[in-house]
């Protein structure tokens, strides 16, 4: 339901109410949260937090670390925060032109070796190794198993992770230039 919800940006009172008729519809004695509130709350014993960072408008600077107290960028002068309009009895927090959602990558790995179903997934370029000349799978490359040659004390372990990057639709020069994409 949070995967629909925000696929659909489902606003707050929508969700409630649909869980609610998912409440109703369901035996007395279901565990179904109640409400958006208790669903997250559920979600966050999971342990695959989010970290939220400020992110300069023009898109040159994030907020962190050292420059997370810092209200505008030094080299262009853009504000972190949006104005606020001074007619609402309580001042609202400042709210950031731009975010950023850093989603740590280790809890999450750990989480697909710690189920069985995805943990066999996980180690096939290992244990499933093609017989025919068939490129099925990267492991099967030849940049795989060139990988494997230069680093076999990282080969021989069957649970490291190689990570791929995927630049679909990059582009390494200006916006204005020719279109071009990696």
């Amino acid at each position: 339901m949070l995967s629909i919800k925000t696929e659909y940006n489902i606003p707050r009172e929508c969700f409630n109410d649909v869980i609610g008729l998912m409440k109703e519809t369901n035996p007395v004695d279901n565990i179904i949260p109640s409400d958006l509130y208790r669903t997250k709350k559920l979600v966050s014993k999971l342990g695959l937090t989010a970290t939220k960072i400020d992110c300069c408008i023009n898109g040159c600077m994030l907020y962190y670390k050292d420059d997370a107290a810092e209200v505008i960028y030094r080299s262009c002068n853009a504000p972190r925060f949006k104005q606020n309009s001074g007619k609402q009895r309580r001042p609202k927090k400042d709210e950031p032109y731009s975010r950023l959602f850093y989603l740590p990558i280790i809890p999450r790995l750990q989480r697909l070796y710690a189920s069985m179903s995805s943990a066999g997934h996980m180690r096939w370029h290992k244990e499933k190794i093609a017989k025919s000349d068939v490129l099925s799978h990267p492991s099967d490359a030849e940049a795989w198993k060139y990988f494997d040659r230069v680093h076999p004390s990282f080969a021989a372990e069957p649970r490291n992770i190689r990570l791929g990057l995927c630049t679909d639709g990059f582009t390494p020069y200006s916006q204005t230039a020719t279109p071009y994409s990696c």
